[in-house]
C-alpha cells in the first residue's frame, strides 16, 4: 500500500503501483480502470492524487479515456528491434501486425544540409536521395522516417515501388551493400506541425527521435531518422554479459498498436 511518510509522492507511489498491474497482467488491455472514487477508496488518497497519477500514466500511452465511458487499458505493445533487423516491415509481420507505408516524399537533391554531407564525406556536388515515409501497424502512423542514400549507391532507387518495397533489403540485394555496423543517436523532441500532420497527433506532444547512421566499414552508406510518437513507445536495452564491441549492445523499441 502507499506510505505517506515516505518521500516518493503518493501519486508517484500509486502510478507505479497501478504501471505493475499492467505489466504483470493484472489489468489486460482493453479493461476498463476502476473510478476515481473506487481508487480514492482503495488506496485511501485523494481525488487528486489519483487525478495526478491517471494523467501521467495517460501521458505515457498506458491508459485512455472516452468521454462518458470510461478510462482503458491500453493496447499491448509490440516490440521493434533498432540495431538488428532493419526491416520495419518484417519485424511487425513476425508480430502477427500488418505494416504499411505512405510515401511522403521521394527526391535527388544536392546540396543537402552541410551536416548530412559531412557525414556522408560528400561533396556539394554529388547528389543524395531523400525519402520521406510514415511508418503504419494496422493503420495507425507511428513513425516519420527519413532515409538518406547517395546516388552513387542505388542509383534506380527512386523508380521502386517505395511504398511497398523493403529499403534496406533492396540496397542488400540489388545494390551489394553489405552493412557492417550502425550507430544510434535518441533523443526526446516535440512534435512539429509538419510532422504532426502525418502522425496525426498535436504540435508540441512528446516524440521520440532516432538517427541511425548505417556503415559498410568505414563508408557511410545511409542515414535513417525515424520520428516517433511519444505517446506509442518506450525502449528497451538488453545488455551481453560483457559485451566486447557495438554490435553486442541490442537496443529496442516498444510502441502500441
Amino acid at each position: 500500500m502507499l506510505d505517506e511518510k515516505n518521500v516518493i509522492p503518493l501519486y508517484y507511489q500509486l502510478k507505479e503501483i497501478l504501471k505493475e498491474k499492467i505489466k504483470d497482467g493484472s489489468w489486460q488491455e482493453g479493461l476498463k480502470v476502476p473510478s476515481e472514487r473506487e481508487l480514492m477508496e482503495f488506496y485511501s488518497v485523494s481525488r487528486a492524487t489519483v487525478r495526478k497519477a491517471l494523467s501521467e500514466m495517460m501521458m505515457e500511452g498506458l491508459i485512455y479515456s472516452k468521454q462518458g465511458v470510461g478510462t482503458f487499458v491500453s493496447k499491448t505493445k509490440i516490440t521493434q528491434n533498432l540495431i538488428g533487423e532493419l526491416s520495419f516491415n518484417l519485424q511487425a509481420i513476425l508480430q502477427g501486425l500488418t505494416p504499411s507505408s505512405k510515401v511522403v516524399y521521394a527526391a535527388l537533391e544536392s546540396p543537402l544540409p552541410n551536416r548530412i554531407m559531412d557525414i556522408f564525406n560528400l561533396n556539394q556536388n554529388e547528389k543524395i536521395h531523400k525519402i520521406i515515409r510514415v511508418r503504419s501497424i494496422n493503420d495507425t502512423p507511428l513513425i516519420l522516417e527519413t532515409l538518406y542514400i547517395p546516388y552513387k549507391f542505388a542509383p534506380e532507387i527512386l523508380n521502386q515501388d517505395l511504398k511497398n518495397i523493403a529499403v534496406f533489403n533492396y540496397l542488400e540485394s540489388e545494390c551489394k551493400l553489405t552493412f557492417t555496423h550502425s550507430t544510434l543517436e535518441i533523443e526526446p523532441i516535440a512534435i512539429n506541425e509538419f510532422e504532426s500532420n502525418f502522425l496525426e497527433i498535436e504540435v508540441g506532444k512528446p516524440s521520440l527521435s532516432l538517427e541511425r547512421v548505417i556503415y559498410f566499414h568505414e563508408q557511410v552508406i545511409a542515414i535513417q531518422r525515424r520520428i516517433m510518437r511519444g505517446d506509442r513507445g518506450k525502449f528497451s536495452l538488453t545488455l551481453g554479459e560483457k559485451p566486447k564491441k557495438h554490435e553486442d549492445y541490442l537496443v529496442g523499441i516498444e510502441f502500441n498498436e
